[in-house]
């Protein structure tokens, strides 16, 4: 006879996923769906460490670089009668629009890509070292995701390539 004991699954040390902003919330105007900090916390794995107002900081800064990238479809998508990014006709995903995911998708990235390069810890030894070099290319990876998710919402090819 044997015994098949399920394992308790303890979460991430510092992970907070509990952890209450108050309900803040990044709005852009009617065209731009709400960045709630607590879905982007929660989705993004951003502990407690990192305070609502430094969260709200860098959600603000993302939210204007993907509104930047995005003016010009923004204005198409007006000139179309189109009042919201969720009123852009496209195909539903779990009753949400894929153009709306794929931004919060890039404010999201942004957003966890800068609070990244600016907490990373400063630290000689070997193993800070591997630590840093991880972090860059997990800096590297959410810019990169970024990208791709505006270039999906403009329908742009995700690659790149030029000849020199």
């Amino acid at each position: 006879m044997s015994l098949v004991a399920p394992k308790e699954i303890n979460p991430i040390e510092g992970d907070a996923p509990d952890l209450d902003d108050g309900g803040a919330v990044v709005k852009s105007g009617a065209f731009w769906p709400e960045i709630t900090l607590r879905d982007l916390r929660t989705s993004m794995r951003i502990n407690g460490k990192v305070t609502t107002d430094r969260l709200m900081h860098a959600t603000t800064e993302a939210v204007l670089h993907t509104n930047d990238q995005l003016k010009e479809y923004r204005h198409d998508q007006e000139t179309q009668g189109h009042a919201s990014l969720e009123d852009v006709p496209a195909e539903l995903i779990n009753d949400v629009s894929p153009l709306v995911y794929r931004y919060r998708r890039a404010v999201y990235s942004i957003t966890k890509a800068s609070l990244t390069e600016h907490y990373r810890d400063i630290d000689t030894t070997r193993d800070g070292e591997k630590h840093a070099e991880a972090l860059s290319t997990q800096i590297d990876m959410l810019w990169r995701d970024a990208r791709w998710s505006i270039r999906d919402i403009l329908g742009e090819d995700r690659g790149l390539a030029e000849l020199v």
